[in-house]
This record gives C-alpha cells, structure tokens and sequence, in this order.
C-alpha cells in the first residue's frame, strides 16, 4: 500500500484531491465518472480501473442482507485492492421508500410520507433507512424527490411530497438531514432529484418538454431544493431528464453551474438521471453524437454519469479527438475524489460482516413503518349514516364484506420504487431495468400482470389487517371483485352477494405502481384521465346499490378526479401506498384504534381537465364553461374523529419593518370527546408586487395533539423574506405594502385572518433569506 498524500486523513481534502488527481492516467480519470447500472451491466466485475460509481449493485444481488454485504466488499475489495490507485467505488441505491435491497423496510410512498405533514418524523424514517445503507456498505441515496408536483395526470406524483414548495422544502429536508446524520462513524450522501423544474412537464407527459418562466422556476421549484441544500447539507443532486423552454438541464451550464452551484450553494456530487447524458443526442439533439453528449454532460457540471453502459472508454476517445476538454473532465473527477474523502470512504471502505443483522426489518423497523403509516392515512369523508358519522366503527359489525383489486394485493400498497415492485418487474421483463424503456409489447405485462416475484419482508394487506382486528367477533368476507386495470365485470355477481349479506362493506380500491409498464401509476405511466383503472367506479356504483352503507379505502399513487366519489359513498379513505403495514395502520383507523389526522399533500379535482391548478389559483374562482377548477378535496384537507375550535388571535404588531418578522399567537383547542391531532396550517398572501402573487402561500405547518377539552397556545414567526418575490434584475426583493395572513385547518378551511403592513424601503435578503415560518407552542 502507498503512502501518497492522498491516503493521509489528516490533511486537507482539497489537498487530497490534487495529489490523486495528479497521479492520474487519462483512463484512470474517466473511470470516475462512470456510474454503471446494475441492473444490466455487471458491475461485480470491473475493470482494471475500476469505476467511480456503482448503481443498484445491492439491490439486484436479490440476497439476505449478510450475503449482500459480502458481495460489497468483495467489490470494493476490487476497487481498493486490484486498482492502481485504490480508490474505493461509491456505491449507490434507491432509497426513497426504504432502502432499496432485499429484506429491508417498505415505508408508505412518498406523497404517503408527506401527508403527515410531519417532518420530523420523516427524519427519523430517513435515518432509519440511512443505518440501514450503511450496515451494507451503500452510502449514496439517490432520493428524496425535491420535485414540486403540478398535474395529476404525471405518473411521479407518488414519488414528490406534493404541491406545495413549503411542504415538500420541509419534507426534503428532513430526509436529507436524517440520512447524512444517521451514524457518526459512516456519513452519507442524500441526492435531490430531479434538478429542476421536471414535474411541470407538458401534459403531465414524463419527460417532456417544460415550459418555465424564471420567477416560477425560482419562487417555486428551485424552493425545496435550496431549503435542503443550506439547510440540511445535501451534498448529491441529479439533473432532470427534460429539458427548459428547449434547453436541457443535463447539458445546462446555466442551470446545474449559475443556478445550483452559485445561487443556490451547491458544493456536492452531481450524478446524472440513467441514460440522461445520452438523451442529448438521442433525445434533445443538442448533441451531434454520444461524444459531443459527454462534453456537453461534462461542461455543464455533471460529475458521474448513471448509464446503462459504460462511458469511460468512451470519454478518453473524447478527451483524445478533443472533443472533451481535459479541464472539464478534471473538474468532475475532482468532485467524484472530494466526495469519496468527505464522506470517509478511503478510510472505511468496507462493513463490518458480523454487525449486519439477518433482516433490516427488525420489530422496531416496522413499528416505525406503521407509525408513519397511521399518522398518513387521511379521512376524506366521513357522512352521517342514520344520523351518526359512519366512522369509527366502534361496534364491530356482525358480518364485514371486504371487497376490492387492492384488499388482498401486496403489490397494489407499494410504491413504484420499493424493493418488491421494482425488482418485481426487473426480474420478469430485463428491459424494465431502464426507467426510461419502453416495452415491445405492454400488453404483455399490464399491471393486472403484476406480481411479487421476489423475496423480501412481509407485508400486511388490508384483508389481513381488518381480520388480525376483528378476530372472532366478526365474519369477513371477501371478494376480489374486479382486476385492476382491465375490463372484467365477472366478479361483480359475487361482489354484490357479499356486500348484500353484510351489515358494511369495505372497498378497497386504487392503483398499481410501476415504471413504464405493469402498473396504472408510477414512472413514464402517466393518465389522461386521472380516475380509478379499469371498470373500479363500477364496481364501487354496483355495491353502493345493494344499500349496504359502503366505505371506500384508497391504495394509489396519484390523485384522482373524485367528485363522482364524494356523491356515492359516505366514507372515503386514502392510505396512498402505505408500505408494508398498510393494512394493519387501516384497520386501526376503521374501528376507532386510531383517529386520523393526515393531510393532503395534493389536491383532488373534479375535472383532470382544470390542471395543472396547484391551490394557491383556486382563490381566483376560475372556471370552465362546463366546470370548475374548485378541488373536490383540497390541498391540506383531512377530517378527524374529534372536531378543533381555533381562537383568540393575536397579532404583536400590525406593522413590521421588510427586514423583520411577524408574529402571530393565537390558540387551539379539541372540542370534541376523543384524543386527536390537528395539523395547524398558515397562509400568507401579499397583496400587491411588481410581478403577479400567488392568491395563498403556505408559511408555517405543525402537526398538534391534544386530549379532549384541552388547548394549546401557539405562536408563529413569519420571517418577510418569506414574501421575498425573485426579480430579474434586483434578485430577491421584499417590497413594504400589506399582507394578509390565513389560519386553518387546510387552505380551504380557514378560520382566523389578520392583516400587517410591511414598512420600510424594499428590502434585498440574497441568499442568505428565510422562506418558511416556525410554529412553536407557547403552553
């Protein structure tokens, strides 16, 4: 072993860099940047230079969590003892949803996360997730989502924390915090995706082009990224596959250098989408071949480039024809070195064998994974029925029909980037391991032809929980009713008899995740009608007939056009995807164990038609001739099983200075006979600017529990930087004038308003602004 500079711990790690970038063959630095997939190149055998990165190289092994662990240090083994240099290999997994590998925790999807409206509980998920990747030696995530959802119609909507660019800044952020602080001894790198601007595509269409202003690119969804960036340290970002008013971010200077890197403060690993580097040729043509791609990938300030296939080989033939400047090249590879050295990889390359555990879902991994499943599931509805709420079913009723494609699916509770559906697919259909391929036929695997094809932890359906529950006190029947996806009424006979003989019946109802192919919703699987698949509406219509009062319970990945639904059914549902313990946290929440108290992270409409209308242009009443863009259920809605009085506002000072910060104090009290939890939100609108201003702002959220009869005192900091509107020339400005304040519990349930006027001159907070509020409680 050498003992180079490089290799000294104790010394700078600029200083670092440079002796190993120095000592650097040509093919040695563009071994760095390759990022294989290990879904279809072997990335167990590298060559003699090994490779910078290596993706999904534990996930596809398919093995136990020790024999995973093996073969990632047999692995680096090969990076740090077969290479010249020996430097290790940064290995990178999915990890949105849990850790990405067999036998490791299913956590709700992300739009489930997000509807707890509970970051802090987030953190503690991430960290889990983060403690997890380390015992096997991953130490790159490539998640959270940053992304802003606009339109329901885009297939990703499960993977965001939804619509609004405070919520998802908040939740972003508390991942990224909870995985980079896991474990002292083994940090971690968290990846923001999809920089930027890549959920605002046209029609919803994944991938496709977007059409931005700069104000709306930077006062919404440049929000998130940069709260997880100066907030929480992110040190990975990888660039949206689409491309910006007919500029694509992966080749973009402007956006992954001026934006990310100067005005947002990145410093960290910027990693590319699979297969994105080469969509500059193949796809946006602002390449004229696969080299001029990597140049172009290479100046704009991509660092590792996640392919299919290998690009070094391809990159030194570059960098030999001069096509690729050797500059932008060491520039990368300097970034891909510091990254290894901050993180500690030189040093501990390896993991300890005898530490890793024979499962990574241990009993308090999954309490945990049931905890946040009960605080996301969001009542929707719940209508009298003879008088009296049809929730909670305190009684146990005598007989219960359990009817639906989802009740007793595994595959139908799981997101599209959990271990079970991904792998699922990748080990039926190989091409499937590209999210950006396209099968040759997809009526050969439609998402009815989904199934879990892989070993992993056990999952609770709805039809096992509600049974657990019940036990002996009650007959549950069951009956699958109708496919998914396809059009097949020849389970409704049966449907009907079930609900007939039941005194309710229980629907459970929704989607199944996947990319491109085997599921309704999920990656490149957008919707031009956003309702439920297949003949599902039918089948709920057909059951609400027979008289039995009917609940319907939502397992789905986007939101749906549910105005029909409203009218039908006295209680809806949503659980979202809701992970391994879906069915048990229901069942809690059906008989009462548990009260709701999610929130929707994202609107449902009456029309797919009205989006893109994220909440904040609801408040200007706009409509169709033939509808409206009114929300059936809005954003930050959820009912509880005990009602909230909000009271006694109180505002310390009517004016506040552009540079200042307001406070507002009032009170929140349970009103009703049972414990709960109430999700306490601020809005805020500035009345007039210099560029138009969004009719609603969220602010400020905290999730509150309080006993029956008892209240609480909260006060919230608004910072005026949060009002701060992006002008072309002055950058961020708040401007003095008046700004009107909404207390609630969702943007369309408000119950106290105030006003203050912001004095002063206009005020310039640059970088260093705040743009969201804190709610402390005050007794």
């Amino acid at each position: 072993m050498n003992h180079h500079a490089y290799r000294d711990p104790s010394l700078p790690i600029d200083e670092r860099v440079r002796d190993l970038l120095g000592r650097m063959t040509l093919e040695e630095k563009a071994a760095q940047t390759a990022a294989p997939f290990g879904a279809t190149v072997d990335v167990h055998t590298p060559p003699s230079t090994g490779w910078g990165c290596a993706a999904a190289a534990l996930s596809t092994l398919g093995l136990p969590p020790r024999e995973t662990a093996h073969k990632a240090n047999e692995l680096q083994r090969k990076h740090v003892e077969g290479t010249r240099l020996g430097v290790p290999v940064l290995l990178a997994e999915e990890a949105l949803v849990g850790f990405k590998v067999r036998d490791a925790t299913s956590f709700p999807d992300a739009i489930a996360q997000a509807a707890t409206w509970d970051p802090e509980l987030i953190e503690k998920m991430a960290r889990t997730i983060g403690a997890q990747m380390a015992r096997l030696g991953a130490r790159q995530a490539l998640s959270p989502l940053a992304d802003v959802a606009r339109d329901p119609r885009w297939g990703r909507v499960e993977e965001t924390y939804g619509e609004e660019p405070c919520l998802v800044g908040a939740m972003a952020t508390a991942f990224v915090r909870g995985l980079q602080n896991s474990t002292d001894s083994v940090p971690l790198i968290a990846t923001l995706k999809h920089f930027i601007g890549y959920s605002a595509s046209e029609g919803g269409r994944n991938s496709d082009p977007v059409q931005l202003g700069q104000n709306e690119l930077r006062e919404v969804h440049a929000v998130p990224f940069e709260r997880a960036i100066r907030e929480a340290g992110a040190r990975g970002v990888m660039p949206a596959y689409s491309a910006i008013d007919h500029i694509p971010v992966t080749g973009s200077k402007a956006y992954l250098t001026g934006l990310l890197r100067r005005e947002l403060g990145f410093d960290g690993l910027v990693i590319s989408d699979l297969g994105a580097v080469t969509h500059l040729h193949t796809k946006h043509g602002t390449a004229a071949d696969a080299r001029e791609a990597l140049a172009q990938a290479l100046r704009a300030g991509v660092d590792l480039i996640l392919d299919n296939k290998v690009s070094s080989d391809e990159i030194v033939e570059a960098v030999k024809a001069g096509v690729v400047n050797e500059e932008d090249l060491d520039r990368a590879v300097s970034a891909v070195l510091r990254a290894k050295f901050e993180i500690g990889l030189f040093e501990r390359p390896y993991v300890d064998l005898d530490a890793v555990p024979e499962t990574l879902d241990s009993a308090e991994e999954r309490a945990l994974a049931r905890t946040i499943a009960e605080k996301s599931i969001v009542l929707l509805q719940n209508n009298p029925v003879d008088g009296t709420p049809l929730l909670p079913l305190t009684s146990i009723p005598r007989t219960i029909a359990v009817i639906g494609p989802n009740a007793d699916r595994p595959m139908g509770q799981l997101g599209n980037y959990s271990y079970q559906v991904l792998d699922s697919t990748t080990k039926r259909f190989a091409l499937a391991a590209d999210p950006e391929a396209r099968m040759e036929d997809p009526h050969k695997i439609a998402p009815d032809d989904a199934h879990l094809l892989v070993e992993s932890v056990p999952v609770v359906t709805f039809l096992d929980g509600i049974r657990r529950r019940v036990g002996d006190e009650s007959t549950v029947l069951y009956e699958r009713g109708c496919p998914v996806a396809a059009e097949d009424r020849s389970g409704f006979a049966a449907a009907v008899k079930a609900a007939s003989a039941a005194d309710v019946a229980v629907l459970v109802m929704g989607d199944q995740a996947g990319i491109n192919s085997s599921g309704t919703v999920g990656e490149g699987l957008d919707s031009t009608a956003c309702g439920l698949p297949g003949v599902q509406r039918e089948l709920v219509e057909t059951v609400v007939a027979t008289g039995t009062p009917t609940i319907v319970l939502l397992s789905h990945g986007r939101p749906y056009v549910a105005g029909w639904l409203a009218r039908s059914v006295p209680a809806i549902l949503t659980s979202f995807f809701g992970g391994e313990e879906a069915g048990n946290t229901m069942a809690s929440v059906l008989f009462g164990d548990v009260n709701p108290a999610g929130r929707l992270p994202v609107a449902f409409l009456e029309s797919v038609g009205a989006a893109p209308v994220p909440y904040w242009r609801t408040s200007r009443h706009a409509s169709y001739v033939d509808g409206s863009t009114a929300a059936v259920f809005p954003f930050g809605h959820g009912l509880s099983y005990t009602a909230f009085d909000y009271r006694d506002l109180a505002v310390s000072s009517t004016e506040v200075p552009t540079d200042g910060v307001v406070r507002l104090t009032f009170s929140v009290a349970n009103v009703g006979d049972r414990a709960g939890e109430e999700v306490v939100q601020v809005y805020g609108r500035d009345v007039v600017g210099r560029s138009v201003r969004p009719g609603r702002t969220l602010v400020a959220f905290r999730r509150v529990a309080l006993e029956p009869g008892a209240a609480t005192r909260l006060s919230v900091d608004v910072p005026a930087s949060v009002f701060a509107l992006w002008d072309a020339e002055d950058g961020w400005v708040v401007e003095p004038g008046e700004i009107r304040f909404s207390i609630g519990a969702s943007s369309a349930d408000i119950r106290l308003r105030s006003r203050v006027t912001l004095t002063g001159g206009e005020h310039l907070p640059g970088v260093d602004r705040t743009h969201w509020g804190r709610i402390r409680v005050e007794e």
